[in-house]
């Protein structure tokens, strides 16, 4: 499919800043009263810059085998993806970010717990603008129970994956102010890139991390699950 023929969605995501969760997102034994007041203070300053945007596309997918997935004609290699995109036709694309506007607030770089705080609130600002996205997508699109991945989440589908994605939308992740670099980041360093499908098993990658510590964990890891993705 011709990415030029396709229609791409823009979607302008209201702020949502959580404080509890950037408290939670800070580096253990640091947070404190002090802690709370800088990221209150941050938090209020970032809600009045922040812009965060998204693009999305509707897409088809076809399973070629047990680790290939086309997508629009396009490949990407995860034996998870594979597994969760068997008998899916329509997948949802996004390439989501904070923007540029907050991307670029940053704070004296020797107040390192001061740094600690903004980088929290910048985290928490891009995981409910994905959140906000996920739902927005779910009922524009009559899609009532779904899943996401987003490539380097897991092993089992790199950041690599990247590529191909952002080539899933022939540059049109420029008009919300993201790139790729050559090392295949992200910029603004605060975007995320992925596929929203539909699922109704309650999918959630989380049960397949290893990153037991991440303070962003929807579910507890279970290795029984892994067994059964990549086994």
């Amino acid at each position: 499919m011709n990415s030029s023929k396709k229609r791409i969605y823009r979607v302008e995501i209201p702020v949502q800043l959580d404080i509890e969760q950037a408290v939670k997102r800070l580096p253990p034994r640091t947070t404190s009263r002090r802690t709370e007041g800088l990221i209150r203070e941050l938090a209020d300053e970032a809600c009045k810059i922040a812009r965060p945007r998204a693009v999305y596309q509707l897409s088809c997918s076809r399973v070629i085998d047990n680790t290939t997935v086309e997508i629009d004609d396009i490949t990407f290699t995860s034996k998870i993806l594979s597994r969760l995109l068997e008998n899916q036709v329509m997948v949802v694309p996004f390439i989501a970010t904070i923007g540029k506007e907050l991307d670029d607030m940053t704070v004296p770089p020797r107040d390192m717990m001061r740094s600690f705080c903004l980088d929290a609130v910048k985290i928490v600002v891009l995981v409910s603008a994905v959140d906000y996205l996920t739902e927005y997508i779910k009922e524009k699109h009559e899609m009532p129970r779904a899943a996401l991945m987003n490539p380097g989440e897991l092993e089992d589908w790199p950041i690599t994956e990247q590529r191909p994605l952002f080539a899933l939308f022939g540059g049109a992740e420029k008009r919300i102010g993201v790139s790729l670099t050559a090392g295949g980041a992200m910029k603004p360093i605060k975007s995320r890139s992925g596929i929203v499908f539909p699922n109704d098993t309650g999918f959630l990658s989380c049960r397949l991390c290893t990153q037991l510590m991440c303070p962003g964990r929807k579910a507890e890891y279970d290795p029984e699950m892994v067994k059964e993705y990549l086994g």
